[in-house]
């Protein structure tokens, strides 16, 4: 192929022979002292795994998988976020949030510009074999889902425009809560508001106003606030959390866990060690209830900062469905409710207290 006068390096060879092959922390050292990135605590890059930039920041916690490539002139990717095996991001600015998931061989990349900027919010996912297109900027904010096998492009072009055809440049913009399912298209140039919701297989062009439910190809509302989504009384908040307290009792013993409960606390025991929650349902105080260090608080009202800033520095982990937080660390009890209960698109922010 004839040599251009910018180069094309979608695969990094060099950088692949030079650092891909370096076990986790080996790899992390030699990017920290040769390359000038700044890594947090607890970082993993899997075999095959390269981060490649001109400024590079990894929060903590971070987890790069076997054979993913992530490159670009600025990237920033915040703690407890993962880029998932043999997944590709290539793009000028990555910037990418707390918690945030990208899962197996998604694939983000294309014609590069000056602008050209992919922004994924906190706590948010990016199911296997998506196709995203950041040529023009890629905005996605906090708390979104974007299913498996979705397309997103802000680009459209193939066939000659002097000879009257279309070709269309403008940056896509993904609100906060918004859900995209299996195999949505979104064109050039749409926005769509937070707290909506596409269906699945539809084609997504132009705007989406906020707290909509559109379906379709092209995609239009058939719902909308104040109908979508549904209001829900306490007593129907109250009796869905039981229902998925009751699910995850079922889950962790299908595992081999053995559950105890005695009224607002339960034990949970499993390879000779065990774990207490304490469950602090809608409109019962904590008076009494004296959780200890390593216990996990699971409430669903809101707890007062006070109670927060007195857990974090007694050690006590907490899970707070009011008020949308939870603590930064957790017994392997609350990683796992916290996992559990993401299923039924329930995500916290992680606080300190």
């Amino acid at each position: 192929m004839p040599e251009t006068l910018l180069p094309k390096t979608r695969i990094p060879l060099r950088h692949l022979l030079l650092f891909g092959w370096l076990p986790s922390p080996l790899k992390i050292l030699a990017y920290r002292l040769l390359l000038g990135y700044r890594i947090g605590r607890g970082v993993k890059i899997s075999f095959g795994g390269v981060v490649i930039g001109k400024s590079v920041e990894l929060g903590d916690h971070v987890e790069i998988g076997l054979l993913a490539v992530v490159q670009g002139e600025t990237i920033r990717i915040g703690r407890h976020s993962s880029v998932g095996t043999m997944s590709y991001l290539s793009c000028n600015a990555i910037e990418i949030g707390d918690d945030a998931k990208i899962r197996e061989q998604v694939y983000v990349g294309g014609p590069q510009l000056p602008e050209s900027r992919f922004v994924l919010g906190s706590r948010t996912i990016v199911l296997q074999l998506t196709n995203i297109n950041p040529t023009k900027p890629v905005v996605i904010g906090d708390d979104t889902g974007i299913g498996g096998h979705c397309l997103i492009f802000t680009h459209g072009a193939w066939l000659n425009q002097l000879d009257g055809y279309p070709v269309t440049y403008e940056p896509v913009t993904l609100g906060k809560s918004v859900w995209l399912p299996w195999r949505v298209f979104i064109m050039p140039g749409t926005t769509i508001g937070d707290g909506s919701v596409i269906g699945a297989n539809s084609l997504v062009s132009g705007n989406i106003p906020p707290s909509s439910l559109a379906v379709g190809n092209p995609a239009k509302v058939i719902r909308s606030a104040p109908d979508f989504p549904k209001k829900l009384s306490d007593g129907e908040r109250a009796g869905l959390v039981e229902t998925i307290m009751g699910e995850f009792d079922r889950f962790v013993q299908h595992g081999g866990v053995r559950v105890e409960a005695h009224g607002s606390i339960r034990a949970y025991h499993y390879s000779r060690r065990t774990w207490r929650l304490m469950w602090l349902r809608a409109g019962v105080r904590m008076d009494g209830i004296a959780p200890a260090r390593g216990d996990t608080v699971f409430s669903e009202a809101a707890l007062a900062p006070d109670a927060l800033a007195d857990f974090a520095k007694r050690g006590v982990y907490w899970l707070d469905l009011g008020g949308k937080t939870r603590s930064e660390g957790g017994s392997r009890l609350t990683e796992e409710l916290a996992l559990f209960i993401g299923r039924y698109g329930i995500r916290l922010i992680r606080i300190s207290g």
